[in-house]
């Protein structure tokens, strides 16, 4: 068997090739480390995918781009509130007041029309046409079995009917036949909208009903009153 022997100088040679290789690969990856932490304001990927995708570089260095500014938001009491438009039928509305017509030896009832001043809710034109009967003026040869001074405290509508409350003159004075009469006129001045609704009405927030009766004469009431009731019960026409 043959052994083979180095040269010392070959040995040399080999130890200093391999010295020059590591050299080289060391600075190599000393100038690949300077490169990546000398670079100035280098974004870094913790910031999340994603996050610098959007950013624009002056001069080496990323900027923000500008967004454009938030609207202002409108203060709440410069919103006009929304008003429901004036349906047809509150522009037809025609609410009429009754007064009393002597012809001869008989009574009826004479209705005249309300001029409203503008459209208005059913509610508020029967309000108006009460307001003007119980104002009791004497004209158009019309009279009134309402006694002076009557005044309306309260009108409502609502789905079970028309609740109307009168002041305590209106159960002041008068006889029996005066009383038929004054209620007949608020009956019917408060259902002229509507011929079939039904009323409830008061004095001084008491209902009228069989129970309480109406002034001196004790004039008993249904409770709630109808035209059709009310002409059957009083033979009124």
């Amino acid at each position: 068997m043959r052994t083979h022997h180095v040269h010392p100088t070959q040995r040399n040679i080999i130890v200093g090739f391999s010295l020059l290789l590591l050299a080289t690969a060391g600075g190599t990856g000393w100038w690949a480390w300077r490169a990546t932490t000398s670079a100035p304001n280098q974004p870094s990927s913790v910031l999340g995918a994603g996050t610098t995708s959007g950013l624009q570089q002056k001069d080496g260095i990323p900027t923000v781009p500008q967004t454009k500014p938030l609207p202002k938001t409108v203060p709440l009491t410069t919103i006009a509130r929304a008003t429901p438009p004036i349906t047809a039928q509150q522009q037809a509305l025609q609410p009429q007041i009754y007064w009393l017509k002597v012809e001869g030896q008989q009574i009826r009832l004479l209705p005249k029309p309300v001029a409203l001043k503008a459209s208005v809710s059913p509610e508020q034109a029967l309000m108006e046409g009460m307001i003007n009967l119980l104002a009791n003026p004497n004209r158009d040869n019309v009279d009134s079995a309402i006694p002076a001074g009557t005044r309306l405290l309260n009108l409502h509508v609502t789905a079970q009917g028309i609740y109307v409350n009168l002041s305590r003159e209106f159960s002041q004075g008068g006889g029996s036949r005066s009383m038929i009469y004054r209620v007949a006129q608020i009956l019917y001045t408060a259902t002229s909208l509507d011929p079939t609704a039904k009323v409830y009405l008061s004095i001084e927030g008491q209902p009228l009903d069989e129970t309480h009766p109406l002034g001196g004469e004790g004039l008993m009431l249904r409770h709630p009153l109808t035209r059709q009731q009310f002409t059957t019960d009083f033979s009124f026409s």
